[in-house]
């Protein structure tokens, strides 16, 4: 059975899992697309708060790490067990429901792992309100957004973790990505188009600019499609409005 480490550059195009740290800058918007909120995800008037941790919370990091271990060895029915025994230790740990969620999908538990992604998720979000420029955390609740099937949450996560780091070919990477699902496909070219120059060597980067591409192609010829149809119905359509109005004009009105 394939491990969770075993399985990140597979599904990074479909799961998008923990960074793996490159360069890259910010995609340029599409005014043409639709909008997105640009501001800052995190309420500004928030800042960043030295995180004391309990000795709960210690002990579920040092358990955290044994099921990191053992996810290495391929044991990850034992992994995710430990990663449960983390969460009950310190149960807003999001990277620890993060794993678990991952380890439910390479064992097979559709459900739990989607419950997993909707807690990672929510737990990233309470994390980066006191970590506004925890990058990591930004990234990685992009990550549960995106199997969450999420689109629009999850470009805004990529998109402040693009902001945080802007020479991260990675997050260029998944930013493209969640753009494209969004059917955002001029801005998902250009993340994309960023992630294969900060990095020549991802090929993923490479192999999605290409779909990428494709996508955009097809969008642009489908506007111009339907600019041309409205153009041809338009005369058509002032014709008939003009035929009704003379309609009317020529009716006699009804006798009282």
């Amino acid at each position: 059975m394939k491990s969770i480490f075993t399985i990140l550059a597979v599904v990074c195009l479909a799961l998008g899992l923990i960074s793996c740290g490159s360069k890259n800058e910010q995609p340029a918007a599409n005014a043409n697309s639709p909008v997105i909120p640009t501001t800052a995800e995190v309420p500004a008037e928030e800042e960043d708060l030295p995180e004391q941790l309990t000795a709960e919370q210690v002990e579920a990091r040092r358990v955290f790490e044994q099921g990191n271990e053992l996810a290495r060895k391929d044991e990850d029915q034992a992994a995710a067990e430990i990663f449960q025994k983390a969460i009950s230790l310190d149960p807003d740990f999001p990277e620890a429901h993060l794993r678990l969620a991952m380890s439910f999908e390479v064992l097979g538990k559709k459900d739990e792992a989607q419950e997993e992604y909707k807690k990672a998720a929510e737990a990233y979000q309470k994390f980066v309100r006191r970590n506004q420029k925890d990058a990591k955390a930004h990234f990685n609740m992009g990550l549960a957004y995106n199997r969450l099937g999420k689109p629009e949450e999850s470009v805004k996560a990529f998109r402040q973790a693009v902001k945080l780091e802007p020479e991260n070919s990675d997050s260029q990477y998944e930013l493209g990505i969640a753009y494209g699902k969004a059917r955002l496909y001029q801005e998902s070219y250009n993340a994309l188009q960023k992630a294969a120059e900060l990095d020549p060597d991802n090929y993923r980067a490479q192999e999605a600019l290409e779909q990428a591409k494709i996508n955009l192609q097809r969008w642009q010829a489908m506007v111009k499609q339907q600019e041309a149809i409205a153009r041809r119905q338009a005369p058509k359509n002032a014709n008939s409005a003009n035929a009704n109005s003379n309609a009317n004009l020529s009716t006699p009105p009804a006798t009282p």
